[in-house]
């Protein structure tokens, strides 16, 4: 590096250092944080609808772009619809360069911009008259939805007892926030199918607004604070002098640096084995409006009262893996809330087949989602965290979100295939059967070759402590 960009580079870094330091000891109010865990389980809502919406709609979107517009099947169309996801590709591989620069560049900015885009990407599709709006609003809340910076902020701001519950209780919230998908439909939709748009109106403007409040009221954490000035303080010239090992792990975000770590760390390499084996599992949790309305023939006002129930069996099971996740630790929450997802989809498909109850198939739907991704979260959000340094740990659960495309891409075209050949009412059972063979390996997987992470200082983990297995 040129003598007049070194000298350039500490001026920057002496301003910023000057900023962090006047950030980390601007001390907190009384209560600042109970109000930034409220303004973080509203944001969530945000995200979590954003999630789900237009899984919950599903059967609508299919009807009016392919088998209204285009005049075909509605398998057909919904393998089209599969098929048409992958042109998204090329913008969710942009992920592993826009995610790590929350590694430099702090929390707070990221999460105020993707709490804004995820409102953008409702406006969107709420605007949408046609199948390209709809990709570009759909495009952008997916893209958003999966950097969670709302997670890393509860992760970092809560003590190493209360972590999995803290993180469990404010997702529990956002769960049940979604409840206002079943009343919008109710009263902005009013169960006609053809008016579904409009659902997307009020989460868009919620989304707006949160953003702008936490733009002026949320602060940066403190765990990148404190590892970010520490960074700082290192002379340039003694951050050369670090060893090969030491530069990878003092590298301040990064995907190259990130994958490099993980491959290098054994408890990294085999949560990434391990995600592979649970998201080839992922296909039942994005189809069950098509298995309520096509195979089980469920009419809008029943769908609606399912969707009632959803987030009340979602939010118990997933406030429960959080209990379970702080008392007995992540693996046993992980094996208990997988065994959980098949019995509770396996009762959903039962009860949508069999004619039972809307509440009785919502709770159920909502009860496999919980346990799904309770033990997602476990393996792809918390242990992926709890097992890098502070200076990777955004960078690295960018793998995490990777290998869910990557693998739930690889997990669609299978259903791309089979899709227009089996009859509609089959396609419930036919998830059950793709669901229970990712499920058994990852739990064998997590069993056998990980190690627990319950309760470490996120503020000390390093990544190695795992490399060295105990006889």
């Amino acid at each position: 590096m040129k003598t007049k960009d070194v000298e350039s580079l500490k001026m920057r870094e002496t301003k910023e250092l000057l900023r962090r330091e006047k950030q980390l000891q601007d001390r907190n109010g009384r209560f600042y944080m109970l109000y930034l865990f409220m303004v973080l389980s509203l944001i969530y809502i945000i995200d979590e609808i954003a999630s789900t919406i237009s899984i919950q709609f599903q059967s609508n979107i299919i009807n009016e772009f392919f088998v209204q517009n285009m005049g075909m099947e509605y398998g057909e169309g919904l393998s089209l619809s599969s098929a048409l996801g992958f042109i998204t590709y090329p913008v969710t591989v942009l992920i592993v360069f826009y995610r790590p620069l929350a590694d430099k560049f702090g929390r707070k900015p990221f999460l105020v911009i993707n709490t804004f885009m995820m409102g953008l990407g409702l406006f969107l599709v709420y605007l949408s008259d046609n199948i390209y709006v709809y990709m570009i609003g759909g495009t952008l809340m997916g893209f958003m939805v999966s950097h969670d910076m709302q997670c890393v902020y509860i992760l970092e701001c809560s003590s190493e007892k209360n972590r999995a519950r803290n993180y469990a209780l404010i997702k529990a919230v956002a769960i049940l926030g979604t409840l206002l998908i079943p009343l919008l439909r109710e009263t902005f939709m009013k169960n006609q199918s053809e008016r579904w748009h409009m659902v997307y109106l009020v989460p868009a403007l919620l989304g707006f607004t949160l953003s702008f409040i936490a733009l002026l009221f949320a602060k940066e954490t403190n765990t990148f604070l404190v590892n970010r000035v520490r960074y700082l303080k290192t002379p340039m010239e003694e951050r050369e002098r670090q060893s090969k090992e030491e530069k990878n792990s003092n590298a301040q975000g990064g995907i190259v640096n990130a994958v490099r770590f993980a491959f290098k760390h054994r408890q990294l390499r085999f949560l990434m084995l391990a995600c592979c084996f649970y998201y080839s599992a992922s296909l039942a949790t994005a189809t069950y409006n098509t298995v309520m309305k096509e195979s089980a023939l469920m009419t809008e006002e029943a769908i609606t009262m399912a969707l009632y129930f959803y987030p009340v069996g979602n939010a118990l099971m997933t406030f429960i893996a959080g209990l379970v996740s702080d008392r007995f630790g992540r693996k046993m929450t992980i094996i208990a809330m997988s065994c959980s997802a098949v019995v509770y989809y396996s009762l959903f498909i039962a009860g949508a087949m069999l004619g039972w109850t809307p509440i009785l198939v919502g709770f159920a739907i909502g009860g496999f989602m919980g346990s799904y991704w309770g033990a997602g979260d476990t393996i792809g959000g918390i242990m992926f965290s709890e097992s890098a340094p502070t200076n990777l740990r955004s960078s690295v659960t960018v793998i995490n979100t990777l290998l869910n495309g990557i693998i739930g891409g690889l997990a669609t075209v299978v259903t791309i295939v089979l899709l227009p050949l089996i009859p509609k009412e089959t396609f419930g059972y036919m998830y059950l059967g793709l669901t229970i063979p990712g499920l058994i390996g990852a739990i064998f997987i997590i069993w056998k070759y990980i190690g627990e992470t319950k309760g470490l200082d996120l503020k000390k983990v390093t990544g190695a402590e795992w490399d060295k297995v105990k006889n």
